[in-house]
Parts: structure tokens; C-alpha cells; sequence
């Protein structure tokens, strides 16, 4: 509890912190008035997944190029750019007259997510020290998960009672408090100084060139070991959840016989989970070796989604969905914690933005392999297959656990580059 109260009362973490909050649930907000105005425009499923495709897209191709915005330049200030930018954005939908209008500016706002947030996990072990990042990422996920639960049912509740126009201006505001957040006062850097960059490469050294730029992101991120290894565990990881949440639609209504507020609990039932989850993985301790608990958890995770595709009982199902929540919650902490400890601080924007590269056609192709497999085989052959890959790909992660690196190792270490540049005479101290 003393770190948490430590962590809290840093004031540049809270800055990070409140400005998350007050923009995730500004974009909970919005996605269900934007799912419910293209819903009102058409009426058609077809253009619901095409919105949820217009989001995805942007990560899959901005990622590397983000990632090296985000190294170039000060991280606050492009989360504060991005978060005035996407004020801007939604403030536009709802002068748009056609679904292409939104599907463009459902892009443009996911754009804005692309870089805020690569940046603020970029940018928390710049003021948080590393004993103290998996407390971090465990209270950012607390709060997200508790927006996910309040966000949706405020958003629809707003477009129930004054439409979406309204929805989309309350997301604007939250878009521009979170940058008043983040611009209210300087951060304190660990080092004394602002966030080491390859644009500040010292006197006479020449700049790499944007395409080797995304090369020594990509070199880093796969050279790696271990930070491959865990990358390609959340790659399996969200190919086998990014179906999940269609394929349980069909399960609860075709096998459970469950009524649409069943459903809608049996969903939020991950959110307590997940909540539940952040404050277990703000109890464990991770930086021993936060990679072979996610192989453990990533198996059990696995036998658990067998048992709920089996299963005929809804209070049961009420229970693995929960269960499901914690684990991943926990998982997403873990890792995110390895990567920010892991990755060298340079090259930290990079390995973040690279991420969305990888991570956004497996989800694209997840969400569209699912559902059509479940049309051949039923769903509950499509979750149990699903669960053994879960369950197999944790067994052999565990076996197959990169050794950690010395520190003195050269793959371990930061790469060669030229001495710091000086410290910022407006840099407070930390």
C-alpha cells in the first residue's frame, strides 16, 4: 500500500494518470455513439464491422511511424498534440452526412490512440522508477477497467436521452481537459532531464534516416530474445481473444438459451474480473521474472475457455468470465511492465509503436476467422480448439523461456550513442 500511496502522490505519474482516465472515458463515450450512429444510419451488421475495421486499421499502419515521432520528440508534448487533434476530430462527427464520413473520422480518432497511447507507456518509465512500474500498470489498469464498465452505460445513456451530437461533444471536452492535464506543469524525468531522443544525437552527429529509423526499432523489438518471445506470446494471445467476444454472443444465446441481460452480464462480469485482476497484479511482485507468469497464466487461461465452451450452466459461465478478465488483465501487465523495463529507453517509442504493426491484422483476422469457423464447425469447437492453442502455447512457452540477460550483456545493454545531451536549464530536478 505504500507504494501505491508513493505512486499517487508523484505528481508526474498522476498527470499521466488523471489524463488517461479523463480521455478513456471521453473514448468509451464515443464509441458507443458512433456505434449507435452508424446503426441509426444504416441498420445493417455489415457497417458495424466495418467501423470496427476503420479502428484497427490505423494501428496496423501507423505503429512504426508513431514509434519514431515518439523518440524524436518530447512524449508529452505529442500526447498533448494528439489529444487537442482528436478534440478537433470528433467535434466533426456530427456534421458528418454519410457512413464514409464516419468510418474517416472513426480513423482519424484512432490515429489520436495510436500515438497517446504508445506514448504514455513509452513515457511512464521515464518518470516511475522500475521497482515501481508493475504498481503502475496495475493501477492505469484498474482505472480502464472501471471505465469499462461506467463508460459505455454513460455514453448510451447520453445518446438515449440528448442524441449522439451531445456524446461526441462530451468526448471533445474530455479530449481537452486530459491535455490541460498533461500541460499543467513540467514532468520530473528520473534523470533530471526530458526523454532522451534520437533527434538530440549530440553535435555533429549526423540523423538517421526515417527508414533506418524503423529499422533499428524493428531490430530491437526482434533481436531481442526476450522481447521477441513476449510479443509473440501477445500476438497468440490476442488472436485467440479478439474472437472471443462474437463467438460468446452465439454461445450464451444458442447453447446458455440466455436473455440479452444475461448477456450484458456474463460481459461485464470480465470488467469486475479485470478490476480484480489490476489490484492482484498490484499485489504480485513482477520484476523477478514477469515472463513465466505469463506462461502459467496463459495456460490456465487456456484450460479455463475449454471449460466455459463445455459448460451449460450460466452461473458458471458468470464465473469463467470473470475469471477470464483477471487473468488477462494480469497478463497485460505483466507484460506491459517487461517491455517498459526491457526495451532500451532510446528505442522505447519504437518498440511501443511497432506493437500496433503486429497486434492489428491478427486481431482483424481473429475477428473474422472466429465467427466464420462457427458457422462450419459450432462455437463451442471454435472455443475449445481455441482454449488447447491457449493451453499449448503457455506449456511451451514455459519450456522454451529465453534465459534473462545480464546487464553487462550487449543485447541487454543500450545501443552505442553519442553522450547525452545537457540537461534542460527548466528541467526540474527529480
Amino acid at each position: 500500500m505504500s507504494d501505491l500511496r508513493e505512486l499517487i502522490r508523484d505528481r508526474s505519474f498522476a498527470q499521466i494518470w488523471g489524463a488517461s482516465v479523463v480521455s478513456g472515458l471521453g473514448d468509451k463515450i464515443a464509441i458507443i455513439a458512433l456505434y449507435l450512429l452508424i446503426f441509426r444510419m444504416t441498420g445493417r451488421a455489415i457497417d458495424l464491422g466495418l467501423l470496427a475495421a476503420a479502428q484497427i486499421v490505423p494501428a496496423i499502419l501507423l505503429g512504426p511511424l508513431t514509434g519514431i515521432l515518439l523518440d524524436r520528440f518530447d512524449r508529452k508534448k505529442v500526447m498533448i498534440a494528439a489529444e487537442i487533434a482528436s478534440a478537433v476530430v470528433v467535434v466533426a462527427v456530427p456534421l458528418a452526412s454519410s457512413p464514409k464520413a464516419v468510418y474517416l473520422l472513426a480513423g482519424l480518432l484512432s490515429a489520436g490512440r495510436q500515438f497517446t497511447g504508445p506514448a504514455r507507456l513509452a513515457l511512464i518509465p521515464d518518470v516511475v522508477p522500475s521497482s515501481l512500474l508493475d504498481r503502475a500498470n496495475s493501477l492505469i489498469m484498474v482505472t480502464r477497467n472501471v471505465v469499462l464498465l461506467v463508460g459505455p452505460a454513460v455514453g448510451g445513456a447520453i445518446v438515449a436521452w440528448h442524441g449522439t451530437d451531445l456524446a461526441f461533444w462530451v468526448d471533445a471536452g474530455t479530449f481537452l481537459v486530459s491535455a490541460a492535464i498533461l500541460a499543467a506543469r513540467p514532468l520530473r524525468y528520473l534523470d533530471g532531464g526530458q526523454t532522451r531522443t534520437v533527434a538530440a544525437d549530440g553535435a555533429g552527429a549526423p540523423r538517421e534516416s526515417t527508414w533506418q529509423q524503423l529499422r533499428d526499432g524493428l531490430q530491437v523489438l526482434w533481436g531481442h530474445p526476450r522481447l521477441r518471445f513476449a510479443v509473440l506470446f501477445f500476438a497468440a494471445l490476442t488472436f485467440v481473444t479478439a474472437m472471443q467476444q462474437p463467438l460468446v454472443v452465439l454461445l450464451v444465446k444458442t447453447r446458455l438459451g440466455g436473455s440479452d441481460l444475461e448477456l450484458g452480464l456474463i460481459v461485464s462480469a470480465a470488467g469486475l474480473g479485470g478490476i480484480v485482476g489490476a489490484l492482484a497484479g498490484g499485489l504480485l511482485r513482477t520484476e523477478r521474472e514477469p515472463l513465466r507468469a505469463v506462461t502459467w497464466l496463459m495456460a490456465v487461461d487456456g484450460l479455463l475457455l475449454v471449460v466455459f465452451a463445455l459448460n451449460r450452466q450460466f452461473v458458471w459461465a458468470l464465473v469463467l468470465f470473470a475469471l477470464f478478465g483477471a487473468i488477462g488483465t494480469v497478463i497485460h501487465i505483466s507484460i506491459a511492465t517487461f517491455l517498459q523495463r526491457e526495451a532500451p529507453k532510446a528505442h522505447r517509442g519504437r518498440v511501443f509503436g511497432w506493437l500496433g504493426t503486429f497486434i492489428g491484422p491478427l486481431s482483424l483476422a481473429s475477428v473474422f476467422i472466429g465467427p466464420a469457423a462457427a458457422g462450419l464447425v459450432g462455437v463451442v469447437a471454435v472455443l475449445a480448439v481455441s482454449g488447447l492453442f491457449e493451453m499449448t502455447v503457455g506449456l511451451i512457452g514455459r519450456w522454451r523461456l529465453p534465459p534473462s540477460m545480464p546487464a553487462d550483456s550487449p543485447i541487454a545493454a543500450e545501443p552505442s550513442m553519442p553522450a547525452e545531451p545537457p540537461m534542460p536549464a527548466d528541467s526540474p530536478p527529480r
